[in-house]
């Protein structure tokens, strides 16, 4: 029964994912195409990769600590971890509110880890080495807008095949980012489609968190020999 029920929550999960991407799809085309005139660019072009960690940081201040369990394969981080500013500063990756976080290594990537960070202590976070971070620019990228990019298979195959290194160690280059032809919709239309990305977002959680009270009620009553 336990069994029966995660996979009904999964499927409609994954249908929130898929009517996200033919929602993008129909309002912007297929990432690489460009149907609607706007004119082909390079991701690297529409957004800052990797941006350095400012000089002005607040050394005193605690910041949110994002490792590769904490964010999930359907856009969730969980940002509640909170580290001091000396713990972090060093040999991990910066990143900031509405920045979003790709994984780069298998299999993380494969498997579609990734997400817009929000809800940071102080507006900052530092996590694992294993991220890409993709900022948006203001007035010409929305977060959201960016993050559905990576996460369509296509984009994950394609970055699969560029990895480098060898066996569990096999990363995506930055440069397979910075060079991924796409095409740059008005700002306008990208902030209309967050607001739907946003908005299924909250139905899906709704979903998982549903999910996960009915799986806990059935552990229950498993426990207590009432099934």
């Amino acid at each position: 029964a336990m069994d029966a029920t995660k996979k009904s929550y999964q499927k409609l999960i994954a249908a929130t994912d898929e009517l996200v991407k033919s929602q993008f799809i129909e309002r912007f085309g297929k990432p690489g195409t460009d149907p609607f005139r706007w004119g082909l660019t390079t991701l690297g072009k529409c957004c800052e990769l990797n941006p350095r960690k400012p000089k002005g940081i607040n050394t005193d201040d605690s910041y949110s600590f994002v490792a590769m369990p904490s964010v999930s394969e359907d856009g969730r981080i969980d940002a509640s971890v909170e580290r001091p500013y000396s713990e972090v500063c060093k040999g991990f990756t910066y990143f900031a509110e509405n920045d979003v976080l790709f994984a780069k290594i298998t299999p993380c990537m494969e498997n579609g880890k990734g997400g817009v960070a929000k809800g940071l202590k102080n507006g900052v976070g530092f996590g694992s080495t294993e991220f890409h971070v993709l900022r948006p620019i203001k007035g010409v990228s929305d977060p959201y807008w960016l993050y559905i990019i990576t996460m369509f298979s296509k984009f994950r195959s394609d970055a699969e095949k560029v990895m480098t290194g060898t066996g569990g160690q096999r990363r995506v280059p930055i440069t397979y980012l910075s060079e991924y032809s796409i095409t740059l919709p008005p700002i306008e239309l990208q902030e209309q489609f967050a607001v739907f990305v946003r908005q299924s977002d909250k139905s899906k959680f709704a979903v998982l968190s549903c999910s996960n009270l009915n799986l806990s009620s059935c552990s229950l009553k498993k426990k207590d020999g009432h099934w």
